[in-house]
């Protein structure tokens, strides 16, 4: 007796197979979904722990002392704070100004002159990085009201800073140096250009990572100084930090205060935004960051 084959079960069976290519192809998918939500869920997750601190102090300042919310705390930041705030900033860039005049010729020493001793000399000029701030502000103070004549001035400020910070300056810039080829000067030179146009018109602008790196770590330190401010400062150089400090002890932690805290975290945040949007685009595209 001949044996007849079903239609119906050799027309499932492509079916059938279409069907488990389509899971094998779909569960790849899945994963990758499932490794980018929990990416995203990590990153958003620690973001929100390191932002609570910021959010709590700026939903504070704007409470009422009865209930409900009022901006009013944030007259002081108009009123008396505006004078500690421009202060600030004039100090971090005059600071900003005077470490980059003197780091960049250094750096250019350092990386393209043989100088003895190199190794020990970073580590002197990087000795601030690794003093804890009250030794370095206690020092400051006796070296300033001993030797040089200068405590509790603005000028004594300016010099504590620029002790304190050039290294953050200097490191980036030697850092950038040493990966810029010399071939680039001296090809500036063999088509007639003299080292100071080679330098200014070549090699400064292909620093550009270096000086932007060392601008906005100098920027992010000093504009948030506050425990070498206590020993140097004097009275009429009283900075935004070293306020914020002075009113907590004194007045405890009023939303006023919490006022002039969210000013200052809104001021470093937009000047680090501004730099990611200027710089960012021109010197770190490609890498890590952006």
């Amino acid at each position: 007796m001949a044996t007849t084959t079903s239609p119906t079960t050799t027309s499932a069976s492509p079916a059938l197979l279409t069907g488990d290519t389509a899971a094998t192809a779909r569960r790849p998918f899945r994963l990758r979904w499932l490794g980018n939500a929990l990416a995203h869920g990590y990153i958003w997750f620690w973001l929100a722990i390191f932002a609570l601190p910021f959010a709590a102090t700026l939903v504070y300042s704007v409470q009422a002392i009865g209930g409900g919310w009022t901006l009013s705390a944030y007259q002081y930041v108009f009123g008396s704070f505006v004078d500690n705030l421009l202060l600030s900033v004039q100090t971090t860039v005059l600071t900003i100004v005077i470490n980059l005049a003197i780091a960049l010729p250094a750096a250019y020493a350092i990386v393209r002159f043989p100088i003895p001793g190199k190794s020990f000399l970073l580590s002197v000029l990087n000795l601030a990085l690794y003093t804890p701030a009250a030794v370095m502000g206690i020092s400051l103070v006796i070296a300033y009201a001993f030797l040089f004549r200068i405590p509790q001035s603005f000028v004594g400020l300016i010099a504590a800073y620029v002790v304190g910070t050039f290294p953050l300056m200097l490191v980036p810039i030697i850092v950038a140096l040493r990966d810029l080829p010399d071939v680039y000067g001296e090809a500036a030179r063999t088509l007639g250009a003299n080292r100071a146009q080679s330098l200014f018109r070549i090699e400064l602008p292909l620093l550009g990572p270096g000086i932007s790196a060392g601008i906005l770590l100098t920027f992010v330190i000093i504009f948030n100084e506050f425990l070498v401010t206590l020993f140097i400062a004097g009275p009429g150089t009283t900075t935004a930090a070293l306020r914020v400090y002075t009113l907590t002890r004194t007045a405890g932690f009023q939303p006023s205060t919490a006022a002039l805290a969210s000013t200052m975290q809104l001021v470093s945040f937009l000047v680090v935004l501004v730099f990611f949007q200027v710089f960012g685009s021109r010197y770190l595209k490609g890498t890590y960051l952006i």
